[in-house]
C-alpha cells in the first residue's frame, strides 16, 4: 500500500479525533523497533499505543489495541520519551503537499504556565525521521545529518528545525502556503482538513490490501473495490502484512538485532569519551597546580597559620589551603597533585584516541549493517563480537558462505573501476586488487565503500573515469542521498590499514579532492 500527503492528512484528522486530550503514560522503542507512545485518559476507551514506524516501507503510524511492552533504550528514543511523558496530546496537523505529521503535546502547571513540545513524524519513504521540537528547536531526533550529507537541509539536536523541501511536483499554491508560514512552520490544522472525512475507496486482490484513497483510483478498477469508514485500521493492516514479510526473513531479523547492538555500543562509547575528556581537561590544568606550589614556597613566610586561603602580595593568585597543613605542607600537596596530573595526561590522550577509533569503527559497522547482504551481516557480527570482547564465531562459518566478488565496471577508455560493498570486499579491492599506483577513492569523513580506479597500463587517468569513480564512491556512501559528496582520492600506496580497527578502516595521505554525484552512478 502506497501513501501520499492526502492520506497523511486524513490520518491527522482521525488521530486527533481519537486521541485529543489523552495523556502520555510511557514512550520508547517497541520490541519490533518502532517508536511507541502509550496514551491513557482518552475519551474513548482505555490505554492505547501510538506506534510510529519511520523505517517501514512505507513509513506508517498506527494505533495498537493490544498490550505492547515498551523496552527501555538509550539514545534518541530515551530523549523523546523523557520529553513526552506526562504531556497531553492536543492538535494533530499535517503539512500540505508532504507526508509529515505534527502532534502537539503540552501541559499547564498549577500556576497557569503552559509548556509544550511538537512530535514531528516525517513519513517519507527512505527518508523517514522522528523529531521532538521545543520552541522551533530540535531536542531529539532519530536521525541527524549535516549539510555535507544532505545539501537541502541539516538536522542536529539544538539546531532549528527545517521541514523537508517540497517536491517539485507539489502545486505552487501549496508551496506558497508553506512559505507564508515560515521556514520552520508546518501549517494546516486537522480541522481545516475535515473535507477529507468521508468514505475511503479500498482495493484488494484476493483479499490482500493493495491500495486505499479518498477518491476512486482508476488504475485499480479491475480489482475488488469496497469502501471503508476509517484509514487508521487500513494502515494497521498494511503494516501487519509488510511486517509479516519482513519477520519471515531471518536476515532482516539479524540486521535489526545488529543495528540495536551497534546503537547501544555507540551510545556507551560517546558517554565514555565525554567522561575521559572531562578528566583530560582537568589534567590539562596541571600548570595551575605547579604555579600554586611555587607561590607557596616563594611566599611561605607570609602564609598565616591555619589559613584556608592565601593571596600572593601582587594579587596575581589566590590559593586554597588545607588549614591542617603549613605553607610547605600545602606546597608539597600541590606538587603531588601536579605530578599525578602530568602522569595521567598522556594516558588520557591515548584513551580518547582509542575511543574515537572505536566510535569510527562502530559507525562503519552501522553503515555496513544497513546495506549488507547475509554474508556481510555475518562479517559485521563477528567484528562486533570482537569489539565487545565476546568469543567470535569460527571463521569457517563465515567463509563457508558463497563469496560475492567486488563490483567491477569496465570503462570505454579501457580503465576498470572496482567497488567494495562490504568490509571483506573493501579489503579485497584495496589490498589485493589495487596496484600501488592505482587511484583509491572514499567519501570524506563518512562511512562508505572503497573504490579503486585502474587506468590502462601506461596511461594517465581519464578525467571522465575520475568523475565516474568519484560518483561510485558517493553512491556507495552514507551520503548517497545528497546531491553532491566530497570525495578524497589518492594513490593506493598511500593507504594503510588501521591497527585493531574494523575491517576496511584505513589511514591515507597525499589526498586530493573531487566532487561525486551519487545519482550519476549507474549501479
Amino acid at each position: 500500500m502506497l501513501t501520499d500527503w492526502i492520506l497523511i492528512r486524513r490520518a491527522a484528522v482521525e488521530l486527533e479525533a481519537e486521541l485529543r486530550g489523552a495523556r502520555v503514560t510511557d514512550a520508547g522503542l517497541l520490541d519490533d523497533g518502532r517508536f511507541g507512545v502509550r496514551l491513557g485518559g482518552r475519551r474513548k476507551g482505555g490505554e492505547i499505543v501510538l506506534a510510529i514506524d519511520i523505517f517501514g516501507s512505507p513509513p506508517l503510524i498506527t494505533l495498537e489495541r493490544e498490550e505492547l511492552s515498551i523496552a527501555g533504550d538509550p539514545g534518541w528514543s530515551r530523549s523523546l520519551a523523557t520529553g513526552l511523558r506526562g504531556l497531553r496530546l492536543g492538535e494533530v496537523r499535517s503539512r500540505p503537499g508532504d507526508r509529515v505529521l505534527v502532534l502537539d503535546f503540552g501541559t499547564t502547571s498549577r500556576f497557569g504556565v503552559t509548556t509544550g513540545v511538537k512530535l514531528v513524524a516525517e513519513l517519507i519513504p527512505r527518508f523517514g525521521n522522528l523529531l521532538l521540537l521545543r520552541d522551533g528547536a530540535v531536542i531529539a531526533a532519530a536521525k541527524q545529518f549535516s549539510p555535507a550529507e544532505n545539501e537541502a537541509r541539516s538536522v542536529s539536536v539544538g539546531g532549528p528545525y527545517r521541514p523537508p523541501p517540497l517536491r517539485s511536483e507539489v502545486p505552487k499554491l501549496l508551496a506558497a502556503a508553506v512559505a507564508a508560514g515560515g521556514a520552520s512552520d508546518l501549517p494546516e490544522t486537522a480541522a481545516a482538513a475535515a473535507a477529507t472525512v468521508g468514505p475511503l475507496y479500498v482495493y484488494r486482490d484476493g483479499g490482500k490490501l493493495i491500495a486505499a484513497h479518498v477518491v476512486p483510483l482508476a488504475q485499480y478498477a479491475a480489482l475488488e473495490a469496497r469502501t471503508a469508514p476509517q484509514l487508521l485500521p487500513l494502515f494497521a493492516e498494511a503494516r501487519e502484512t509488510s511486517a509479516g514479510r519482513r519477520a519471515s526473513d531471518a536476515g532482516e531479523r539479524r540486521r535489526a538485532a545488529l543495528a540495536h547492538r551497534i546503537a547501544k555500543r555507540l551510545h556507551e562509547t560517546a558517554a565514555e569519551i565525554a567522561q575521559v575528556s572531562a578528566r583530560r581537561n582537568d589534567a590539562a590544568g596541571r600548570e595551575a597546580l605547579r604555579a600554586a606550589g611555587d607561590a607557596l614556597y616563594t611566599y611561605g613566610n607570609d602564609v598565616a597559620p591555619n589559613a584556608s586561603a592565601f593571596t600572593t602580595p601582587d594579587d596575581a593568585l589566590t590559593i586554597a589551603l588545607d588549614p591542617e597543613l603549613d605553607a610547605k605542607g600545602n606546597a608539597a600537596s600541590y606538587f603531588a597533585r601536579y605530578r599525578k596530573a602530568a602522569d595521567a595526561l598522556p594516558h588520557l590522550e591515548r584513551r580518547i584516541a582509542a575511543l574515537e577509533a572505536k566510535r569510527a569503527s562502530l559507525e562503519d559497522l552501522a553503515f555496513e549493517t544497513g546495506r549488507g547482504d547475509v554474508t556481510t551481516l555475518a562479517e559485521v557480527g563477528a567484528e562486533l563480537d570482537r569489539i565487545e570482547g565476546r568469543k567470535a564465531a569460527p571463521a569457517a562459518n563465515v567463509k563457508s558462505r558463497a563469496s560475492r566478488a567486488p563490483l567491477r565496471i569496465e570503462r570505454p577508455s579501457g580503465a576498470r573501476i572496482f567497488v567494495g560493498r562490504s568490509p571483506r570486499e573493501n579489503l579485497e579491492v584495496t589490498f589485493r586488487i589495487a596496484r600501488p599506483d592505482d587511484l583509491w577513492f572514499h567519501a570524506r569523513g563518512i562511512p562508505g565503500s572503497h573504490v579503486v580506479l585502474q587506468p590502462p597500463p601506461g596511461a594517465e587517468p581519464d578525467p571522465a573515469d575520475l568523475d565516474c569513480a568519484a560518483d561510485f564512491a558517493a553512491n556507495h556512501s552514507r551520503a548517497r542521498n545528497a546531491p553532491r559528496v566530497e570525495i578524497d582520492f589518492t594513490e593506493r600506496k598511500y593507504v594503510r590499514k588501521q591497527r585493531d580497527a574494523a575491517p576496511g578502516m584505513v589511514w591515507y595521505t597525499n589526498a586530493r579532492s573531487r566532487v561525486g554525484h551519487p545519482d550519476r552512478a549507474a549501479t
